[in-house]
């Protein structure tokens, strides 16, 4: 089964990748297209190897870093294309998650000294299972305020930037919860887990397939619903006022 996710990964990825070229978008979505091209590379370099090889696990082990820094990167790319029009705020919520995602591998390390049952089977799987977790945390923490934000505030944006948003939100999520799961379940639960992820992450790019088109950099959304009509002015005064206070103090 798992070879067949990967199959199925590679192809994927591979796919929206060509459609991504082909429409331009890799232009604007530089980061997540780096990302989708290493992650086509690394499952077919899965798919030639066999998963009992210890090929197959230094290959995971020397790439899975790599994968969480293009996580970071593409999640930045995200929030620099929300705030385009807000260079203050995007400045701090840069830094902010950075900082996160500092502070979330920092605090992990301590679960180090009561590791859970699926991470004991060496000492660097423990180190990277739990860098994982404390990555994929802080990362859907981050985004699940980005789309709390802009539930708030009028800001207007492309249906493809207020797609990806979500779909990460969801797949950090996912990744969070069966991370979570991994830990108490232990690790006989630790196919089951993987399927699952494996169904989360074709299910992610069967999403960016069918919505992330060159129509959705034209059709504009708003993310926050008209719960306070009338108030859309004063909201985006307040954003306004944040952004120029951030930008006075970040010129000092």
């Amino acid at each position: 089964m798992a070879r067949i996710f990967d199959v199925l990964m590679a192809a994927g990825t591979a796919l929206l990748c060509v459609r991504m070229f082909a429409a331009g978008l890799h232009r604007r979505y530089r980061w997540f297209f780096l990302f989708l091209v290493f992650e086509t590379v690394r499952s077919g370099v899965f798919i030639s190897l066999s998963q009992a090889s210890d090929a197959y696990q230094k290959f995971w082990v020397v790439t899975e870093p790599i994968e969480w820094l293009l996580y970071v990167s593409v999640v930045l790319e995200i929030f620099a294309r929300v705030l385009a029009d807000y260079r203050g705020l995007a400045t701090v919520g840069r830094w902010a998650l950075i900082a996160a995602v500092v502070v979330a591998l920092a605090a992990s390390a301590l679960s180090l000294m009561a590791p859970s049952q699926f991470t004991t089977q060496s000492h660097l799987m423990r180190y990277y299972y739990v860098a994982e977790r404390a990555v994929y945390f802080s990362l859907v923490a981050f985004l699940l305020s980005m789309l709390a934000f802009l539930t708030r505030y009028p800001i207007t944006l492309s249906r493809n930037i207020v797609v990806h948003c979500m779909v990460f939100s969801v797949y950090f999520l996912c990744n969070t919860v069966s991370y979570l799961l991994l830990s108490m379940l232990g690790k006989g639960s630790a196919p089951m887990v993987t399927d699952v992820l494996s169904v989360v992450s074709l299910a992610a790019i069967c999403t960016w397939l069918v919505m992330l088109n060159p129509a959705g950099e034209v059709r504009q959304l708003t993310v926050r619903q008209e719960w306070m009509p009338g108030r859309e002015e004063a909201l985006a005064g307040q954003l306004n006022n944040l952004n120029a206070a951030l930008l006075r103090a970040a010129r000092r």
